[in-house]
């Protein structure tokens, strides 16, 4: 049987004062919309599945199709992995292909400027944030970093690659979390009040189609070196180190 409780009525003195200008403003639209970062036309542009290797130029087509194509911020027709291969000179069976051990940072900057050249489009590429190792960054910093990736992920002109432990993925997104609960629907907060996800588009139809990663966590990938690894998409696994030479 449902019973109707009773409610005792409150006298105003009873009630907790609240001052009205305690009160934080909330956040309007546009302010929360700079928190929350996601072009789904990046998602859309996710070459997913690709080859059993080919995340690399799986993943140059993604930022590809995005800066250049209808599927994303461009006017030309999307181009398949396939079409890009063929483009490069690779050829079919694709799946046999093992793109490991000859792809790159410096090869797929060198196949986006060949993908570029064939279609008559203009455009340019550089690494954002590598603090160790053949063509590192010097002098950027992890805040930097963060600092530009956010801003470029605004930006329709802009496309990411990131390459962490053996593979390659696409940043498409981030939100800015306030550390504090109270602050959920605050305005502008400064950087050290918030805590960063950077969102990842996944070619490979073995994980999620998108990841979300503390950039602590990818900063911390970035700086491990060898034969320790961070392996981004298992974070729960901590720093591993590697039993083989890595060739």
């Amino acid at each position: 049987n449902l019973k109707k409780s009773s409610t005792k009525k409150m006298k105003s003195s009873d009630r907790p004062s609240r001052n009205l200008q305690d009160v934080p403003p909330h956040a309007s639209l546009e302010e929360i919309k700079q928190r929350k970062v996601l072009d789904l036309r990046r998602w859309y542009c996710i070459s997913r599945p690709q080859y059993k290797t080919s995340c690399g130029i799986s993943s140059l087509v993604s930022c590809w199709n995005f800066l250049y194509s209808t599927l994303g911020a461009g006017s030309l027709p999307p181009i398949s992995q396939e079409e890009a291969l063929h483009i490069l000179g690779f050829q079919p069976p694709f799946e046999e292909i093992k793109f490991g051990p000859f792809t790159g940072n410096a090869t797929l900057m060198r196949w986006f400027r060949q993908i570029n050249d064939n279609f008559r489009v203009r455009g340019c590429s550089y690494i954002l944030y590598k603090p160790h190792g053949k063509h590192k960054t010097a002098g950027e910093t992890a805040e930097g970093a963060l600092m530009k990736l956010t801003q470029g992920l605004k930006d329709e002109s802009m496309a990411y690659i990131y390459h962490c432990q053996n593979h390659y993925f696409c940043p498409v997104g981030f939100e800015a979390t306030p550390l504090k609960a109270a602050k959920a629907y605050r305005g502008p907060l400064p950087t050290n009040e918030m805590e960063y996800w950077i969102l990842i588009g996944e070619p490979s139809r073995k994980h999620p189609a998108i990841h979300c990663k503390k950039w602590l966590d990818i900063v911390t990938d970035l700086n491990t070196q060898n034969p320790e690894y961070l392996d981004i998409r298992h974070t729960e696994r901590g720093i591993q180190r590697r039993k083989t030479k890595k060739v």
